[in-house]
């Protein structure tokens, strides 16, 4: 693996995170240790408030708008989500799945307390299994963050469940993007990346300095132009 790097930042005004239960928790963090222990391993800002603006400007006024992320961890970015669903005035929810069941009741406690707790379904298992029957009991799927693991075959797999059940216009975010890997080993986020394109489509635009070990976040959209003009 090729050396860790990180651009989450802590030198910004806690007031542009939207949700004040999460600022309340980057309060006095300044190093990328102090942060691990106070929400996880999560995108951190400005990752938060790029996945929060890009979802206001994408949920529809028009119908639910089911929003899927894998890898809850400590429930930071959910909270992004669920928050940009409240925000927006649509309706809608958050469905995310997590492995551990420690972390997932950890992650209900800081949900609720960040007051978003009514828009989250949670789901705990891994995610490759869970998305067989969540996926299309729950789709078409307005946006996903896949964050669970980062591991190649599990990211094409994660993202070969939800693919069907997308809605038109649907996108996907994809965090831990950076190539790390070197020759010969697992090609990860990075790898996935132009094999969904070769396989399914579509377009993304990577935007490298983002969260942490590794950086970079991409989006993924396989229809741009969706609605139609009365």
């Amino acid at each position: 693996m090729r050396k860790p790097l990180f651009f989450r930042r802590f030198d910004y005004d806690r007031r542009l995170l939207p949700n004040l239960y999460l600022a309340s928790l980057e309060e006095g963090v300044k190093d990328i240790d102090h942060a691990e222990q106070r929400s996880g391993w999560t995108i951190g800002y400005p990752g938060w408030g790029l996945i929060y603006h890009l979802l206001l400007a994408h949920l529809r006024p028009d119908t639910d708008n089911i929003l899927l992320e894998t890898g809850t961890n400590l429930g930071c970015t959910t909270i992004i989500l669920a928050q940009a669903l409240i925000d927006s005035g649509y309706a809608g929810q958050v469905h995310t799945i997590e492995i551990d069941e420690e972390t997932v009741e950890k992650a209900r406690d800081i949900v609720s307390r960040a007051n978003v707790g009514a828009q989250v379904v949670f789901h705990r298992g891994d995610s490759k299994e869970v998305l067989v029957h969540l996926a299309p009991a729950v789709g078409p799927i307005r946006a996903a963050f896949l964050d669970g693991s980062h591991e190649f075959n599990d990211v094409m797999t994660e993202f070969e469940r939800i693919e069907p059940h997308l809605d038109a216009g649907a996108i996907v975010i994809f965090d831990n993007t950076y190539q790390i890997a070197e020759e010969g080993e697992d090609p990860r986020v990075h790898g996935a990346l132009p094999a969904i394109v070769e396989r399914w489509g579509g377009s993304f635009i990577n935007l490298e300095f983002v969260s942490w070990y590794t950086p970079g976040l991409a989006i993924w959209q396989r229809e741009p132009f969706t609605l139609t003009q009365g």
